[in-house]
Parts: C-alpha cells; sequence; structure tokens
C-alpha cells in the first residue's frame, strides 16, 4: 500500500473496488500511529472492530436515523468533515464519491472536494476521497485527480478495469444505452447459481454502482437462505430504481433541480421507490 507519501493537509483520491477491506489494512498499518475517523457507506456492523475502537471512530454515510450516522448530502458531509480536521490530526476517509456524483451531479461534487483541499491545508489531517474510477467517466476521473492526487493500492485501477469489464458482460436490459447517470440494469442471477460467493460479488457491484444494499450485506453474514429471500426483494427494487432514474433523464426539464436530486437519492437508497414512479407517471401524464 503505497501511504508513505501520506502528509498533513494533503487530500487525496483513493481509488479501490474494495473499500473497506484497504480502510481495515489501513488501521493495521497507520492506527496505532495516528486516528482514523471513516465515514463509510459499508453497515459498520460489517467492519472490523479493529476500526471503531478509541480513538478511532466511524460513521455511517445513510439516510437512517441512527446514532453515529451521517446524512449523504454535500452539505453535511462538508460540516462534518470541518468539524472533525479543525481539532488533533489523523486521517479521514471519506467513502462514495461516485455516489455522490450520481446524486448531486458532477460539477457539484467537484465544488465539494475544491472546497475540501482548501479548508484542508491548515489542518493536521490528511483526507482520502475513496472512490472507484471504473464506476465513473474517465474525464470526471481525470479532474477530480487534478486536485486530489491519487494514493493508495498500486494495483487499484488495474483492479478496477477488470471488474468493469467483468461487470459490463453481465450488464442486461441497458447493455445497449449506457447513460453514465443511470446504472446498467445487471442480468439476473439464475437460482443454481445463488451461493454466497456469487452472492457477495453481485451486492458488491449493487454497492459500487451506488444502490444500498445494506440489508443483503447483513443476510449474507447470517446464510445463504436468507441472503437469497433478501436478494430477490433488493433485485425487484434495483430494478425498479433504475427505471426510475432513466425516466428521471429523459423528463428532463420537467423536474426541477432540488426535485430530481431528491427523486435520485430516493433511487438509489431503494426508499418510497412507488412515490417516485407515481410522482414521474404524473409528470408525463400531465405534459
Amino acid at each position: 500500500m503505497a501511504v508513505e507519501s501520506m502528509q498533513p493537509g494533503m487530500v487525496h483520491l483513493w481509488p479501490t473496488v474494495n473499500p473497506i477491506t484497504d480502510l481495515e489494512d489501513l488501521h493495521k498499518s497507520h492506527g496505532r500511529m495516528m486516528i482514523i475517523h471513516a465515514l463509510t457507506r459499508t453497515n459498520p456492523k460489517q467492519i472490523s472492530d479493529l476500526c471503531s475502537l478509541e480513538p478511532h471512530r466511524i460513521f455511517w454515510v445513510t439516510d437512517r436515523p441512527l446514532d453515529n450516522a451521517i446524512r449523504p448530502t454535500l452539505e453535511k458531509l462538508y460540516s462534518t468533515v470541518d468539524r472533525t480536521i479543525s481539532n488533533e490530526s489523523g486521517i479521514l476517509w471519506l467513502e462514495g464519491i461516485e455516489l455522490l456524483v450520481r446524486v448531486n451531479g458532477f460539477d457539484a461534487v467537484l465544488k465539494f472536494v475544491r472546497s475540501i483541499v482548501d479548508i484542508s491545508q491548515n489542518s493536521e489531517w490528511t483526507i482520502l476521497i475513496v472512490g472507484a474510477p471504473g464506476t465513473m467517466d474517465e474525464e470526471q476521473w481525470a479532474r477530480l485527480r487534478r486536485e486530489a492526487p491519487t494514493i493508495g493500492r498500486q494495483e487499484a485501477m488495474q483492479n478496477t478495469e477488470e471488474n468493469s469489464t467483468e461487470i459490463i458482460s453481465e450488464i442486461g436490459i441497458y447493455s445497449q444505452e449506457i447513460d453514465q447517470d443511470v446504472p446498467p440494469m445487471l442480468s439476473k442471477l439464475p437460482r443454481n447459481g445463488m451461493d454466497l460467493i456469487a452472492l457477495e460479488r453481485r451486492c458488491s457491484q449493487s454497492e459500487e454502482f451506488g444502490f444500498d444494499v445494506s440489508p443483503l450485506r447483513d443476510a449474507i453474514g447470517v446464510n445463504v437462505e436468507l441472503s437469497r429471500e433478501v436478494y430477490h426483494i433488493i433485485e425487484s427494487n434495483i430494478r425498479l430504481a433504475t427505471e426510475c432514474l432513466s425516466r428521471i433523464e429523459r423528463t428532463g426539464n420537467l423536474i426541477s433541480s432540488p426535485q430530481r436530486i431528491k427523486m435520485r437519492f430516493r433511487c438509489f437508497q431503494l426508499t418510497e421507490l412507488e412515490n417516485v414512479r407515481n410522482t414521474l407517471d404524473e409528470m408525463e401524464n400531465t405534459d
């Protein structure tokens, strides 16, 4: 792990397709020397206790009303980062840049990253912005990299590209019309192919596209039967969410910017999907 060049006051991009493994490895290599605070989209129950032992902390970036939870809005994330780096010193792990881009748009996220770079310069913290470049437009990733130099595992880029190739080979319904703002629809898993390894891989793919599939993560930790039941529900919700995301893009100017952000956020969180679909129906019928 190439972390020797980390310096206080710096912001870096950390490309990875295995953010939790990287976070745990970072704790093993640096956790005894400095504080590590993590803002993660993964349920903390799925992360090693090593990462949450004092003085370290884990914050779950989710819309759920829980302790140590942070709403995934740019304003809330900015205030959390600002408050964290105003005291002491350490490493701040900020995960899920691809979801922020999908929900808020790239220009807003680029402005957010620039503001993080500005406030970090006089701090004693290193900020790591974590994401999978294969799930974003190459030009967008390059522009982010100009604001925050890449750091992390040397093999991350190569692994991400290989993973992206595997994912594209499984794309089903929207394989001929992929929109960078709409995740591709993955093909259905055959019943006899639903072992824990396949379900874990599908779970990771869905997370890389920005969907909150934490219930499936929890179920995988229990047994394969429960995982299959939860997967069927999650798969149905993702298909509806993807359909809604595609319609949101087609609807264009009929949706105000704040409403568009709110609807896209609900789609990626897999919540209130019927309400989103009904709202789109009303807009299209009115038009």
